[in-house]
């Protein structure tokens, strides 16, 4: 077996799923049919290519956020966050080690947040529903892009059994992070110092606390919008919006009930940032 070695340490994981793939999945037969073959290549479409074609709106927007951020005038270093994808999920990680002036690690803290309050919009918009979790704790990267240890299990819990519905909860480890670091560059005489706060408070205003009091990210708030295109709402918030209401209209008609109730939550917070967006609440 090959020798490796292993770096143990802090990372930030983000933990997303999308919803609903696989029961669309197991419905499939092999097509004897014309019919069928179409049939079949529809749902294909809609599921592994969907989710590939996630994949690359992820890395897109990672590549996006670096651009923005022109950092080389400070860094030689990448700021775009890990990322793998298996099945219908995907892992952002961003290991948390010391770069000096702490501006690296922040900013690329800073892309995950961002890309995926992007990517939570635009698959609203696709219509199809995503779950997640981010937080920070221990582990070591395994393999390109791929990270092994707690940080992944509290990223995973937060999804799959914190979230209940469509939304991105933030743990409490990431919370206290955040802080620390702010706590720390406020007090710094460190050049980058002010740039660091800075950074931290943006990722802090994306960062709500839902109806139940869990913290979520804040796709549709008002850091997201202050810095979106004009284009933004009609390409993705207000398609965003017509999906929940479809969806919640069909769970109402199959009488879902667990699934009417964490749908009205996620069209409550929707209804709570619209009038932001300057679009009108849906009145049933």
């Amino acid at each position: 077996m090959e020798q490796k070695h292993y770096i143990l340490g802090h990372h930030l994981v983000a933990f997303l799923d999308v919803l609903g793939q696989r029961e669309q999945f197991r419905q499939l037969r092999l097509p004897k049919t014309p019919d069928e073959e179409t049939h079949a290549k529809e749902v294909i479409k809609n599921t592994a290519g969907y989710v590939l074609g996630l994949r690359q709106l992820f890395r897109t927007q990672f590549e996006v956020f670096e651009q923005g951020a022109q950092m080389n005038a400070y860094t030689n270093e990448p700021v775009q966050p890990s990322f793998v994808g298996f099945s219908d999920s995907f892992v952002t990680s961003v290991p948390l080690r010391d770069d000096g002036t702490g501006l690296v690690r922040v900013v690329t803290v800073f892309s995950a947040l961002s890309s995926a309050a992007v990517v939570m919009i635009h698959s609203f918009a696709a219509k199809h529903a995503l779950r997640g979790g981010i937080d920070v704790g221990l582990a070591t990267e395994i393999g390109p892009g791929e990270i092994y240890g707690t940080a992944l299990e509290r990223a995973y819990i937060l999804e799959s059994e914190v979230a209940k519905y469509p939304r991105i909860v933030i743990g409490d480890e990431l919370w206290k992070y955040l802080n620390t670091v702010l706590t720390e560059f406020q007090k710094s005489t460190n050049p980058m110092a002010k740039s660091v706060t800075a950074i931290v408070r943006a990722i802090q205003k994306m960062v709500t606390a839902d109806s139940d009091g869990k913290l979520i990210l804040d796709y549709l708030g008002e850091f997201v919008f202050q810095n979106a295109t004009p284009a933004h709402v009609e390409q993705a918030v207000r398609p965003a919006y017509e999906f929940v209401l479809s969806e919640q209209k069909r769970l109402n008609a199959e009488g879902n009930l667990k699934l009417i109730d964490r749908y009205g939550s996620l069209r409550s917070y929707f209804e709570s940032r619209l009038p932001l967006w300057g679009l009108t609440v849906t009145k049933d």
